[in-house]
C-alpha cells in the first residue's frame, strides 16, 4: 500500500519550482539545476510566488506524506486507504483553489503556470478519485479482493500521474532567479523537508 504515495512523484516534479533542483514526473526530461553562489537577493516577488506555489502543494503533499496504513485487518486497510484517499482529494481541491491567489505579476509566465499547474492537480484529483470510486465497491472482509483491488488502484493511479507533464517545466520556472526566490522561500523549504522526511522514513514535521 505504500505504492499509493506515488502521488509524491508528481508533487516532486511541482516543487522544482519550490527549488527541489531536479524535475521529475511525467514525459518531461529530467534536468538538474544549480543555485547560483553568486546572485544578488532575489525579486521579493518571486519569493512571494514561490510561497505561493509551494504553500497550495503543502495541502496534499503534507498529509500524502504523513500516511501510514493501518495494516491490522484487511477491513482496516481498506478504511485507512479509502481515508486516505478523501485527504489527499481534498487537499488537491484546495490547492487548486489556493492558486486563484497566486500573485504573478512579477513572476514571467507566471500565470500560465499557474494555471497549468491548477490542471495538474485537477488531474490528480479525477485519478486519486477514481482510485477511491473502485475501492467503494469491494467487500473490505475479502481479502483476495481488497488485494486485488489495492494493487489495480494503485497501479492505475500511478500511470494516469506519471503521463502528466511537469508544469513548471519552463525556462521562467527553473532559472537561476527562481531557484534563489525558491531557497529563501519558507513555504518551499518546508515542502523540502516533508518530501526528505518521507524519502528517509522520518517523522514529518508540522509546524
Amino acid at each position: 500500500m505504500r505504492r499509493l504515495i506515488v502521488v509524491l512523484a508528481l508533487a516532486t516534479a511541482a516543487t522544482t519550482a519550490c527549488g527541489g533542483g531536479q524535475q521529475s514526473g511525467g514525459s518531461g526530461q529530467a534536468t538538474t539545476t544549480t543555485p547560483s553562489s553568486t546572485a544578488g537577493a532575489p525579486d521579493r516577488a518571486k519569493v512571494d510566488f514561490a510561497d505561493d506555489i509551494c504553500g497550495a502543494v503543502a495541502k496534499f503533499v503534507a498529509p500524502a506524506a504523513a500516511f501510514r496504513p493501518d495494516t491490522s485487518s484487511p477491513a482496516a486497510a481498506m478504511t485507512s486507504l479509502k481515508t486516505q484517499l478523501s485527504s489527499l482529494s481534498g487537499g488537491l481541491a484546495e490547492a487548486g483553489n489556493d492558486l486563484k491567489d497566486a500573485d504573478t505579476a512579477g513572476v514571467p509566465d507566471g500565470q500560465a503556470a499557474v494555471d497549468k499547474l491548477r490542471n495538474t492537480f485537477s488531474q490528480m484529483k479525477q485519478a486519486v478519485d477514481d482510485a477511491k470510486a473502485k475501492l467503494d465497491t469491494v467487500d473490505p472482509n475479502n481479502q483476495q479482493a481488497v488485494t486485488t483491488a489495492v494493487q489495480n488502484a494503485t497501479k492505475e493511479m500511478g500511470t494516469s500521474l506519471s503521463s502528466m507533464q511537469n508544469p513548471m517545466d519552463s525556462p521562467a520556472m527553473s532559472g537561476p532567479e527562481m531557484e534563489a526566490a525558491a531557497e529563501q522561500s519558507e513555504e518551499c523549504k518546508k515542502i523540502k523537508q516533508v518530501v526528505a522526511n518521507r524519502s528517509t522514513g522520518s517523522t514529518t514535521p508540522t509546524s
